[in-house]
């Protein structure tokens, strides 16, 4: 942390300036999914901020500070620049220990005081403000009303507390003060310049829920192509010594075996117990299939209760747990045969996108915009996998969906698919035609530009 070599060339660059926002979580460069509240907006931001640099912009990224961080111990203060044209700055208040996202109301008037001190100190001027997630769009609207003259300010949700109250059980909304957020998003909602939506369903529920009539850009995920790229994995790649490291079998029969993959922070509305349930039931039949999930030891309560689903399972010898494998991630996509997502709510879906552009199926809940929306494709068609009307699941043409916690529906499709090798083979081909060149970030960062009219 601290001042850098960049710092002077960073501020006497005549670049334009964009303060890109993105309030809660613990962001670095190198990402650490699966930290509290750190995942999937973090690594958007930082491919998204990448690739306006590469228009001709500086990004400077703007994040709460003042503790320490979970894994290094080192306090997350100053700068941490990863180039000349792009740097994190991390704002301070009056504690200092990490706050979970749902509680960040009450700090944000003193987050917005901490950047107004900071950028006047710095003196650097400022042409667009991109928030993401609530807090951050309200710091942004709390800062611009401090100044003499308002900075056009583009929002991205990511999600919005409406949709997460529907597709959330009513017992915990207190927990996750709902109420409170949908009121902070709909007192705001009016002081921005713009919206850009990740999905259509939260494009949607702005104007059905929330009233909104401004402007609307379409901003989804992207991958990020110099990580994510179709590529050989031999046998000398370090994920097989990790699984085998993990599972405690021999790398050369993991290679034999049908791997069912699942990565994202470890939270309750990720659904990842309907998955290993779901594996348990597949499994009887597919003998050489095996899990690779994530679980997030220092998410204890959760962890505990997933470690225990895994050990009551029968098939625990076949499910492997894996921590922070970020490094590892390009290669385990590649060896993966089919990647699923369960998740109860979700704003886009990013993994189920990087398994696209490795052009494996997916296998998603109906609550993952990306797959309903884009991997389904146009050419669907129904399968019942039970007596009960909504008993059933979508077969798209890149992936297939199945009703949000029904383990006997992920079953299902789990053996659907794993039972197919040519189904695999073609439904991973579509996926990836579909995501790849269009969900790119020079595309679509280009068509995001023009929409807001800032020039370099």
């Amino acid at each position: 942390m601290g001042e850098s070599k960049f710092h002077n060339e960073f501020i006497q660059s005549k670049r334009p300036h964009i303060l890109m926002i993105t309030n809660h979580g613990i962001h670095q460069w190198d990402v650490i999914p699966g930290l509290q509240d750190t995942g999937g907006q973090n690594v958007f931001v930082n491919q998204f901020s990448e690739a306006i640099a590469d228009f001709g912009f500086k990004v400077t990224i703007i994040n709460r500070g003042g503790y320490k961080h979970p894994v290094t111990g080192i306090i997350q203060k100053g700068f941490s620049y990863r180039d000349k044209h792009t740097r994190i700055y991390y704002l301070e208040d009056n504690k200092k220990e990490f706050i979970r996202k749902e509680d960040m109301r009450e700090q944000v008037p003193r987050l917005a005081d901490s950047l107004e001190k900071w950028i006047n100190k710095e003196g650097i001027e400022i042409d667009l403000i991109i928030s993401h997630y609530w807090d951050a769009a309200l710091i942004g609207v709390l800062y611009n009303e401090k100044r003499k003259e308002q900075v056009k300010h583009i929002w991205v949700p990511h999600s919005l507390g409406v949709i997460k109250k529907r597709n959330m059980n009513p017992g915990e909304w207190e927990k996750l003060r709902i109420n409170e957020r949908i009121q902070a998003e709909k007192g705001f909602i009016d002081e921005l310049d713009g919206v850009a939506a990740t999905s259509s369903l939260i494009q949607n529920s702005l104007v059905e829920d929330y009233g909104y009539s401004g402007p609307y850009i379409f901003l989804p995920p992207c991958i990020d192509t110099k990580r994510y790229f179709l590529h050989e994995v031999d046998s000398e790649s370090e994920v097989w010594n990790y699984l085998s490291e993990k599972s405690g079998k021999p790398k050369q029969e993991l290679m034999k075996m049908k791997i069912v993959t699942e990565i994202s922070r470890t939270d309750i509305t990720k659904g990842k117990d309907t998955l290993i349930k779901a594996f348990a039931e597949v499994h009887k039949k597919i003998e050489d299939s095996i899990l690779v999930v994530s679980i997030d030891r220092n998410r204890k309560e959760i962890a505990d209760k997933l470690t225990a689903i895994i050990r009551e399972s029968g098939v625990s010898d076949y499910i492997i747990p894996v921590g922070s494998i970020w490094n590892l991630l390009p290669d385990l996509y590649i060896i993966t045969d089919v990647y699923c997502t369960p998740a109860v709510q979700e704003g886009f879906g990013m993994s189920a996108q990087e398994a696209a552009a490795a052009k494996k199926p997916v296998i998603a809940s109906d609550r993952v915009p990306f797959v309903t929306e884009f991997l389904l494709g146009n050419k669907r068609k129904e399968k019942y996998y039970g007596n009960s009307e909504t008993e059933k699941m979508i077969i798209g043409e890149g992936a297939v969906s199945v009703p949000v916690g029904d383990v006997k529906g992920f079953a299902s499709a789990l053996d659907l698919l794993l039972s197919d090798y040519s189904l695999r083979e073609k439904m991973g081909s579509c996926a990836y035609s579909i995501t790849i060149p269009y969900f790119t970030w020079k595309s679509m960062v280009k068509r995001f530009l023009d929409v807001t009219g800032i020039k370099n």
